[in-house]
């Protein structure tokens, strides 16, 4: 008798689909290398958090009480953080649901989604979850046009066949740091077919001028079919806690919540997202420590010769003549972690985080030698 498992038919699939690929952490460095000095740019985490609130915060939960402990299940639904979140974006809090990071939510979308099969539409050049979402969940992937400087939207409507369920879209994107202009996501949204849920990844949403930023939750009401993501690992700096939320129709999120695994998100997480969801002074202060950031990278990359692209989010998509895998490894021997772009179709790019002043000075200390004056 064969045992092999991949003579089961999904289990089989499964191989065949890409896993993701985390950056490295600090930890994994240090001991592959022995080095005790690493400056990790990789994962788009915020290096200025979390603040002493939201420690305080987790530390009471830790402590117990007669409501909450490590020892008690959480509130299962999350209830009490998306009241937060529902008071600070101006909706019901039955339109809010939360995930283990907001890709778990992608994750849920899809699972939903492709119960009968079907197709997802997704840009090229996107995060890797949409792509590995769909794929895991049973549909597959029709890949549209785009390049590491424009997002198509016209091309993701022609995209779009009989099977489609789902449509991604990042907002800014990741890998790539571009967003698309008001009147494109205007577009999207009122031609998109509407039995088609349109999934609005803004994981770094926060990062943008409110003022100037196209937020797809302002079509929440014209749109049910629309689902808008955020997460808390990103400008609130709760990537360990890993939650997250999007905002939907009501419709939407009942049905989210039949693929939502029960206690999804812990208490330590809810208790300091709620605290973090309301601190619009400490978004604002690093949402100016990251344009500083990225004017200064910017300036030290033209002395370099060095192509950038986008100009959202906390990280910057570089373009050099080494190969990423080849830049990757030389800048690792010296205690910089990037993140190499060869998986996402771009073999001679690097995404660099934006980090404090000497993280980023460390970068060029250790980059410029191996790039020889110019990328």
């Amino acid at each position: 008798m064969n045992s092999k498992l991949s003579c089961v038919s999904g289990f089989d699939r499964l191989s065949r689909i890409p896993l993701y690929v985390p950056g490295k952490p600090i930890q994994e460095v240090q001991r592959e290398l022995g080095l005790s000095r690493i400056v990790k740019l990789a994962s788009n985490e915020n290096p200025w958090g979390p603040t002493e609130a939201v420690k305080a915060r987790v530390a009471s939960v830790i402590a117990g009480s007669e409501f909450e402990g490590l020892g008690l299940y959480p509130v299962s639904d999350g209830y009490y953080l998306r009241k937060r979140i529902a008071e600070r974006r101006g909706v019901s809090v039955d339109r809010v649901v939360l995930g283990n990071g907001s890709s778990e939510i992608l994750e849920m979308v899809a699972k939903a989604a492709f119960l009968d099969g079907g197709s997802s539409v997704i840009p090229k050049h996107s995060f890797a979850i949409y792509g590995i979402a769909t794929q895991t969940a049973g549909g597959r992937v029709i890949e549209t046009r785009a390049s590491a400087t424009e997002l198509d939207v016209d091309d993701i409507l022609r995209s779009v066949v009989d099977d489609t369920r789902l449509v991604y879209l990042g907002h800014p994107n990741n890998p790539t740091g571009i967003r698309i202009e008001r009147s494109a996501l205007e577009r999207l949204v009122r031609q998109l077919r509407e039995d088609i849920v349109l999934v609005v990844d803004q994981a770094y949403a926060e990062y943008e001028d409110p003022a100037e930023y196209p937020d797809a939750a302002a079509y929440l009401d014209e749109r049910p079919n629309l689902l808008v993501l955020h997460t808390f690992s990103k400008i609130h700096a709760l990537a360990g806690l890993r939650i997250g939320y999007g905002l939907g129709s009501n419709e939407l999120m009942a049905y989210l919540d039949r693929v939502r695994s029960p206690f999804n998100t812990n208490h330590l997480a809810q208790a300091a997202a709620e605290v973090s969801v309301q601190d619009l002074a400490f978004e604002a202060f690093s949402r100016q420590k990251n344009a500083e950031a990225r004017q200064a990278f910017s300036l030290e990359a033209a002395n370099h010769r060095c192509q950038l692209t986008g100009t959202s989010g906390n990280f910057v998509l570089m373009e050099t003549a080494l190969p990423a895998a080849d830049l990757f490894k030389e800048l690792l021997q010296r205690g910089v972690i990037v993140r190499p772009m060869q998986g996402y179709g771009l073999p001679n790019h690097i995404r660099i985080t934006f980090g404090k002043p000497e993280e980023m000075r460390a970068f060029w200390d250790a980059a410029a030698p191996i790039l020889d004056g110019g990328c």
